[in-house]
């Protein structure tokens, strides 16, 4: 893929995040008590938005990530690769943070380790699904698993944005892109009759 499409596939991923912080700033849904703590009941859609694309600019292997993006900026030039310097950095101590271990009640987790968890079960989380992944999480590592991971996520999401700034201006792009085309849906599928069916 040429360093361009590399920068869209970026640039449309980091669309989502911004949308998905958007709904941060936006006012709280309602307020529920979940196991002794007062809950906003849309918090969890806000995180699963903002989860589904922080997932995929950490992950090295997927075309919206922030190492390939970097990459791509590289082969665009010197000037793109020291624009991106500042995020580069950025994203250099983040890595370096989530490197390092927490304790949560008496027992110690990676950060990274207990990101990408929280991603998976924020990212397909489901009211109807019997297993509550997202559920047993919080039980297992406590609320404060909750916050620090959210955290985490926005501050992962906060550099995506920087870099994607630097991508804009490579690409000769509004920085805040307008809403991506939406998907057509697929063509109404052709009825058979069944006396059709049975004939030979």
């Amino acid at each position: 893929m040429a360093a361009h499409d590399r920068l869209r596939a970026f640039r449309r991923n980091a669309w989502h995040i911004r949308e998905a912080l958007a709904l941060f700033d936006a006012a709280a849904g309602p307020l529920h008590v979940d196991d002794g703590y007062l809950q906003d009941q849309a918090a969890i859609d806000r995180y699963k938005r903002l989860a589904i694309p922080v997932r995929r600019a950490l992950n090295p292997a997927d075309r919206a990530s922030f190492a390939l993006a970097v990459e791509a900026l590289r082969e665009c030039g010197r000037g793109a690769a020291d624009a991106s310097r500042p995020a580069r950095a950025d994203w250099d101590r983040l890595q370096a943070d989530l490197d390092a271990t927490i304790a949560l009640g008496e027992r110690k987790v990676a950060r990274r380790a207990l990101l990408a968890d929280w991603l998976e079960a924020a990212a397909f989380y489901d009211k109807l699904d019997r297993d509550r992944r997202y559920d047993r999480l919080i039980d297992d590592w406590g609320k404060a698993a909750e916050s620090l991971a959210a955290d985490l996520a926005r501050e992962t999401a906060a550099i995506v944005l920087r870099l994607d700034e630097v991508a804009a201006e490579e690409l000769e792009e509004p920085i805040v892109l307008p809403p991506p085309e939406p998907t057509p849906p697929p063509p109404p599928e052709r009825k058979i009759w069944w006396w059709r069916r049975t004939r030979r």
